[in-house]
């Protein structure tokens, strides 16, 4: 039998989130980049060709000189975005698969992630979110203001549902900067509650990154003989024969899983899947990769 990895042990055990978050932060991103983007300052980057609409005082006249061609002079200059994570705290985020529950494993997701934007110099923010309740931190910088984002996702009760109307949102939007908005739930309640959200995101010019979470068991029913299940939102209990229901609920589950791509995704909308069963530090390292930066 494979021992289980030794962070969802950790994790289980309630060990604190932002200690295990360092560790696995210290653990891949040991020479990541810093956060920078392409600009006009002093420090020299690269050249690139000359394309209609640039500005001809960025034009290199002594490489026009020397190669009859127009480039422009990038240079590298330092850039920083606020990353406001939300996190779904609706009832079922308590699914819990091997003793560990969805929220618990989310609340590691953003840890992580928070810890990496502010280490690259980003701002954090956190929105805690069901149709009941909505607690806040803004974006600020600094080691001490990711210790407090960190801690609010301490004391949580998951109750209820992802709310449909985005005025609890409203008063927190920043039209003056560039934003990342990563959102970490299950995402069962189906594309169309997300519609208001990602409407608000994109009338604003924010990019959402969704972050869907996923039990093993959820996604591949690998229960033997006669199981009770949970209805995630409204509690109820149910037995169910799993060998006469399993082929339908995969097939439905992955026809709502590409309905859920198809209402989710766009040019400033995207979605990766996480499992509960493969750790935090392989599955972001995985998501990561797919990102040039937070």
């Amino acid at each position: 039998m494979n021992r289980e990895p030794e962070e969802l042990e950790l994790l289980r055990s309630g060990i604190n989130l932002g200690l295990l978050a360092k560790h696995i932060v210290d653990g891949f991103m040991i020479g990541r980049h810093r956060g920078t983007r392409r600009g006009t300052g002093s420090e020299f980057s690269q050249y690139r060709s000359y394309q209609p609409g640039d500005d001809l005082r960025q034009v290199d006249w002594k490489m026009f000189a020397r190669s009859d061609r127009y480039y422009i002079k990038e240079s590298e200059t330092e850039s920083s975005v606020t990353v406001r994570f939300f996190l779904d705290i609706s009832a079922s985020m308590l699914y819990e698969e091997n003793g560990l529950s969805r929220y618990r494993y989310a609340s590691l997701v953003i840890a992580v992630l928070a810890t990496i934007a502010s280490q690259q110099g980003d701002s954090v923010a956190l929105h805690l979110v069901n149709n009941k309740e909505h607690k806040s931190l803004d974006g600020k910088r600094g080691k001490h203001h990711l210790n407090r984002l960190i801690h609010l996702m301490d004391d949580v009760t998951c109750t209820g549902h992802w709310p449909e109307s985005t005025e609890w949102l409203t008063d927190n939007i920043n039209t003056s900067s560039r934003e990342l908005w990563v959102v970490c739930s299950d995402l069962l309640d189906g594309a169309k509650r997300w519609e208001t959200f990602i409407q608000l995101s994109k009338s604003v010019g924010h990019e959402i990154q969704f972050i869907q979470i996923l039990g093993h068991d959820e996604l591949h029913l690998e229960l033997e003989n006669v199981a009770t299940v949970q209805d995630p939102e409204t509690r109820a209990m149910m037995n169910i024969k799993t060998s006469s229901v399993r082929d339908k609920y995969l097939q439905n589950l992955y026809a709502y899983l590409e309905e859920l791509k198809d209402g989710l995704l766009s040019p400033r909308t995207d979605l990766f899947l996480m499992q509960m069963n493969e750790t935090v530090q392989n599955s972001l390292y995985e998501f990561l990769k797919l990102r040039e930066r937070l």
